[in-house]
This record gives C-alpha cells, sequence and structure tokens, in this order.
C-alpha cells in the first residue's frame, strides 16, 4: 500500500491543493491526515462549520471523483462540537474515512487512530487528557475551554476539573480496537510519544506522551504516524525514529500561509518512506 501522510493542515488550502495535486500526479490513492485539520482562528468565531460545509466537502468531492481516499484523524485544534459535520461527510463520501478510535482494514494494513493530547499550558482543553505522574503546568490564559461546547472555566476550576472528571491516556490507549497480528497495523496518533525527537518544542521541550511511548514499545505495530508540534523535527533533526518494532514518523509542518508542505510519502510494501517539501 502507498499513500502520502500529513499533519497540522489548519485549513491551509494551499497545503490542502498541493497535497491533492501530488497524489494526482504520483498515482497515489490514498491521503492520510494526522490531525488538525480545521482553521485555527482562536475559539469564539464559527469558521470551522464554514469551512466544513464549503471548502472542505468541495475537497473531498474531488478526491471521490478522482479515485482518491482520505484517512484522517481530528486534532485537538478540530473542535469536538463539529465532529458530526465530518462525520456527515464520511457518510456521504465512500472515500472518506474518520478512524478516531477505530480502525480501517485496508489491504494487508490495519490503520487506528487517536486524536486525543496531553494537557499542557494552552488555553483550548479540547480532546485533552492526562497520564500518569503529568502535573499542571502554568497556564498561558486565564481562560480555559472545555468540552465539545467550549465552555470557559477558570485555571483554578481547571486544575480541580483535571483531578476527577478527565480521561487518562493509558486507559484510551487500551481501549482502542484490536487487531489481527498478521496484518500491519499503523496507528495514527496526534500526540507523539516521549523521548525520540518528535515532541520537542521550539524551547526544547519536550511534550510528548509517555504512555505512548511505552504502548508503542510493546505493540509490536509497522508504524505510528503522528503531528501536533510543527517544529519538532526542525528542532530535534529527527522526522522518524523507532520505538521497539514500531516506526514513528512525525513530518512536522510549516505554519498557516507558509507556501511549504512538509508530507512523507510512505509505501508499505517496499517498507520504504520519504519525507518531501513543496
Amino acid at each position: 500500500m502507498k499513500f502520502i501522510y500529513a499533519c497540522d493542515i489548519h485549513g491551509d488550502t494551499n497545503k490542502y491543493e498541493k497535497l491533492f495535486q501530488k497524489a494526482k500526479e504520483e498515482n497515489i490513492k490514498y491521503i492520510v491526515l494526522g490531525g488538525d485539520i480545521l482553521p485555527k482562528r482562536g475559539f469564539r468565531v464559527i469558521i470551522q462549520p464554514e469551512f466544513i460545509k464549503g471548502y472542505l466537502e468541495e475537497y473531498f468531492k474531488r478526491l471521490n471523483e478522482n479515485d482518491i481516499n482520505c484517512i484522517l484523524i481530528p486534532g485537538n485544534d478540530d473542535l469536538e462540537k463539529f465532529d458530526i459535520q465530518i462525520n456527515e461527510l464520511c457518510k456521504k463520501y465512500p472515500n472518506i474515512y474518520n478512524i478516531d478510535e477505530k480502525k480501517l482494514d485496508i489491504e494487508d494494513v490495519s490503520f487506528i487512530g487517536l486524536s486525543k493530547v496531553l494537557d499542557h499550558p494552552f488555553g483550548s482543553k479540547n480532546r485533552v487528557v492526562i497520564e500518569e505522574n503529568l502535573k499542571m503546568q502554568s497556564q498561558l490564559s486565564e481562560d480555559i475551554y472545555i468540552k465539545k461546547d467550549t465552555a470557559v472555566i477558570t485555571i483554578e476550576e481547571w486544575e480541580r476539573y483535571r483531578e476527577t472528571d478527565i480521561e487518562r491516556m493509558e486507559d484510551i490507549l487500551t481501549s482502542l480496537p484490536k487487531v489481527d497480528k498478521n496484518r500491519k497495523v499503523i496507528y495514527v496518533l496526534h500526540n507523539p510519544p516521549y523521548g525520540v525527537g518528535l515532541d520537542v518544542c521550539a524551547n526544547g521541550l519536550q511534550v510528548g506522551s509517555k504512555a505512548i511511548m511505552k504502548f508503542l514499545e510493546n505493540s509490536n505495530s509497522y508504524m505510528s504516524l503522528h503531528g501536533h508540534i510543527h517544529e519538532a523535527p526542525r528542532i530535534s533533526g529527527l522526522w522518524y525514529n523507532e520505538l521497539g518494532k514500531t516506526i514513528c514518523i512525525q513530518p512536522g509542518q510549516t505554519e498557516l500561509g507558509e507556501r511549504k508542505c512538509y508530507y512523507v510519502i510512505i509505501d508499505t510494501e517496499l517498507n520504504e518512506q520519504y519525507r518531501y517539501e513543496m
């Protein structure tokens, strides 16, 4: 199986078009998007549903007309309250698959996705979970946005909330769909694992998940695909590493409006993967 993997597009239509053109030029039938697919311009303006109903639906329609499939997960900047619209598109177009906490079997490959990320200092707590020994960090915003309705709470309320009402990464990983050992398993996890160079922020802080690291070390999976930290490959010099038998990939991404788009072309039959920019 051959596919293009990219992440953290954030509604940048220039990047979407480049991925579409590359798939057409190379006759690649699958594009995999690893989260943060919708525009990011704050959480008090309704731009994400407009993007879904407008550009994204038209884009998925063109993919369908060109026999190109799209496998995706949302990311932490894609508001949960709009998942219903994404899922409606998946039902409308048979070539679109949202695999968040689901399994998709294609040829000899099983894709399993997870959109959840760890709790860090950002004001949006959309799709946020905690894990063992993850302490609450100093917050960058006084307003904390939680749950599907983006309700606003204070930092103090969030500190209490995360101790009682928030999911744990370990539990979610354990509950992911099981797979046939004879298939090549590819996990599409928006949050990168800790400690292998794919989670390094511009300030040098590593924000990967230790639970994901342990999970992949013991999973015997073929590959894991990540995103979330745009600058990680530029800071660490690594877009590729291994955990146990798992090949871990994080292509990174440029910011909204920058012309370059980072992506990886992966061929599971030849066991090859190459990172590109265009």
